[in-house]
Formats: C-alpha cells, structure tokens, sequence
C-alpha cells in the first residue's frame, strides 16, 4: 500500500511551531489544521512523492540512526501517525491498493472483477455472473481455516491470496461502505442529471446525483482500479443505486479493450445477434415483441449491448445491464448486424451512406465520450461496423409489417452472403 498526500494541505512555519493548514476544498469540508512536530515534519514533507508504509519507516531509521534494537517501535509510532493522518483526510492510499478481503470474482464479456468490500456487497444483479469457487480455490480456503490455529499463518497466506486474486484481475472494485474522509475535485469532463466526471492526478471522479447512497467513485486513469463510497440502501429506489454505478467503471475498461456498448435491444436469428437501436420511446421493445410474436426469436438484451471484435469477426457479449426489461444473457453471438428504427406512417427500409452509417451507430453509443480521445475511439469503432456489418435504416410503424420486412430483406441478404463463401 502506498501512501500520498492529500491536495488542499498547505505546511506553514508559525513562529517556531509547523503546522499543517486546510486550503480550498477543505476548507468546504471544514477539515481542520493540526499541529506537526519535527518528526511528523519530516514523515509530511517526505510524502511529496507516494511512498509505502516500510520506505517510511525505513527513511526515519536512516534519519534519525535508530539503533535496531529501537527500530519496531519507530516503525509503530510511524504506523500510528500516518493512521492519524489518513483519519484526518490530510493523507490517502493511492489507488491501486484494496483494502480487507475479497469479497467475489466477476467475469464479464472476457473481463475478470474482482471486489473488495463485506461479505455479501455484491449486487444481486451480478450472480450470473460470479466466478464459482473451484477446487483449488476451496482447498485454500481449508488451508486458511486451519491456518488461523497458527496465527501467524494465516495473517500470510491472506495477504497472498489477496496479493493473487488482485494481480490476477483485468478491474479492481474497493466498496466502502461510508463517506470519503475527503472530497476530490479536478475539471469536469461532463456534468449532466445523472452523472458528472472530472480529471483529476490519478484519474477520474464520479458523481451520481441520481443515486442518493453513492457518494463519489475515484477510478485509476488506465480503469484498472476504482473506490466506490457509498452507503447502504435505505428505501426500494435505492436497491439498484450499486449496480449501476459500476456500469460506467466497466464501460470506460470495456473500451479500453476495444469494446462498445450500443444503446438497443437485441435478438437472435439465424445463430447471430441483431440489434435494433433508436431513440427513447422510439419503441425498440414493441419492435422485438413483434419479432417474437412472428418468428419466435429469443431475446438477448432489452436495453443495452456490448460489441468486440475476435480475430476478424464481431461478437456480442452478454453483459448484466439491460435498463427496466429484466432480459440479458451471459452469452456471447456473433453479431448479424444493426438496424436503427425511426417512426414513419409507412415501413420502409432507407438507404445510408457509409458516413450516414458511421455517425448514427455512434451516436446511439453510450461508451465513455469524457474526452476527445475517448470520442475518437467510438467513432473509429462505429466506422469499422459501417465498413464491415450490415446497417439498416428502418423507416417503420407499430404493426406486424414492419417486422415482417425487415425480416425479409435480413433473410434474403444472409441468403446471399452465404451463397458467395
């Protein structure tokens, strides 16, 4: 674990006394000052840069030529102001190092998860999605059963077993279940009802002004780590508030492993996954019931679909997000291609350049757009779909005719790809 200082502190000599004075955002906290004495100094001041409990300890050893007989109880007094300190809000952990035991593993479209928090933290929303425990993970949890008659023993394989299970996930998940001991600010990114993103040092925090017992999320820039401070729900509304909150964490890693996620329904048919997107009360969902009521087509998300690529082909992965419609999978399909539905009198199928094509399958994308790289990365992902899937542009009504052709003319063209291999 390494420890950095927290921004807002400002070390000022007042007479012959050092003390330690909130600034800005702390002052809004209402954090107060305290009062540092030549060894609290010089354990501050070698802060500048992020250091570990032990290259603390070690830098006083040297400092002061602490005989070593001495040394276990300098590294205990060093332990207990920098408990203070992280207390007081003055310091933090730097991402990247959980705290307690792991709670479970998640495999999501090819994403390992691991979560940190109290038994039971996970949203229920995942248990398809949790790794079950194997043989050899049952045997370790005997051998640290017995090991807690030897004390010593099991304080050791804990923190080995913690060390793997974290070095062996592609996403780390702190949960903390009470408010952050200080607040972190940065330049907002975004700022919207349901979500506020800003920059800061050592990577992004989020707001959710929607979901009142998430307090903020700070998240590692390379998206491999995140805190998540939160409360536990008190009323039905907030039962959900966990579970989405983690949507945005996945989402910015998802694509940073070349994964999209398209706001659209989808179905299967013939053994690929089709997915029908356009706006809000568009009704995407009144287009898959027709589907289903005529051609008896398995759903496989009502709200939300994520898009990689293996090799040369697109995949669909199933994912636990699917809005209100309660219909997801934890399979993946190879993706037939998109169909974006727009209301119209008649049903009719429109034509659209590939730069047509390229601007709305992206702008019906809800990966991450924070920033201008992040933007680029949807567009270049949505041109590759363009070029490669088809996309179709469905002009439609509420009645069976509009299922019926698309459904033909998606029939005929696999027809005749599968003529041409």
């Amino acid at each position: 674990m390494r420890i950095r200082r927290q921004e807002g502190y400002l070390l000022q000599k007042i007479g012959n006394t050092h003390y330690l004075l909130p600034y800005g955002q702390k002052i809004a906290d209402q954090q107060r000052g305290m009062y540092l004495n030549e060894t609290a100094r010089i354990l501050w001041e070698a802060l500048e840069t992020p250091k570990t409990m032990e290259e603390l300890q070690q830098k006083m050893i040297r400092c002061y030529e602490v005989p070593e007989e001495e040394q276990e109880e300098l590294k205990k007094d060093i332990q207990a102001f920098v408990k203070e300190l992280l207390a007081f809000g003055a310091v933090r952990r730097e991402l990247g190092s959980p705290d307690g035991t792991c709670a479970g593993e998640l495999k999501i479209a090819g994403i390992s998860i691991a979560v940190y928090g109290k038994e039971g933290c996970i949203p229920k929303q995942f248990a398809s999605f949790e790794k079950k425990r194997g043989k050899e993970e049952a045997t370790e949890k005997t051998e640290g059963e017995a090991a807690k008659k030897t004390g010593e023993k099991e304080v050791e394989e804990t923190v080995i077993k913690t060390e793997n299970r974290q070095d062996a996930a592609d996403l780390t998940l702190e949960l903390i279940e009470h408010v952050p001991e200080s607040h972190q600010n940065g330049n907002i990114l975004i700022r919207n009802k349901d979500l506020t993103v800003c920059a800061w040092e050592e990577g992004y925090v989020l707001w959710f002004p929607a979901l009142k017992n998430i307090y903020e999320i700070w998240m590692k820039a390379d998206g491999s780590f995140a805190c998540i401070y939160y409360r536990l729900p008190m009323t039905e509304e907030e039962q959900d508030s966990l579970f989405l909150a983690i949507r945005p964490v996945f989402l910015f890693l998802a694509q940073k492993k070349g994964m999209f996620v398209l706001h659209s329904a989808s179905l299967l048919y013939l053994e690929k996954a089709w997915l029908f997107s356009g706006p809000s009360g568009m009704g995407k969902s009144t287009h898959m019931a027709l589907w289903k009521k005529l051609f008896d087509t398995p759903f496989l998300n009502g709200d939300l679909n994520l898009i990689g690529k293996e090799g040369d082909q697109f995949v669909v992965y199933g994912i636990p997000w699917c809005g209100t419609s309660e219909i997801f999978t934890v399979e993946k399909k190879e993706l037939g291609g998109i169909v974006l539905l727009e209301k119209a009198p008649e049903d009719k199928i429109v034509s659209l350049t590939k730069e047509q094509k390229t601007l709305r399958v992206m702008q019906r994308m809800i990966s991450p757009p924070w920033t201008a790289g992040l933007m680029k990365k949807n567009l270049a992902f949505a041109e590759e779909i363009a070029n490669e899937k088809p996309v179709y542009f469905l002009r439609c009504t509420k009645n069976d005719t509009a299922a019926e052709v698309m459904h033909h003319r998606i029939t005929e063209d696999e027809l005749a790809q599968e003529a041409l291999k």
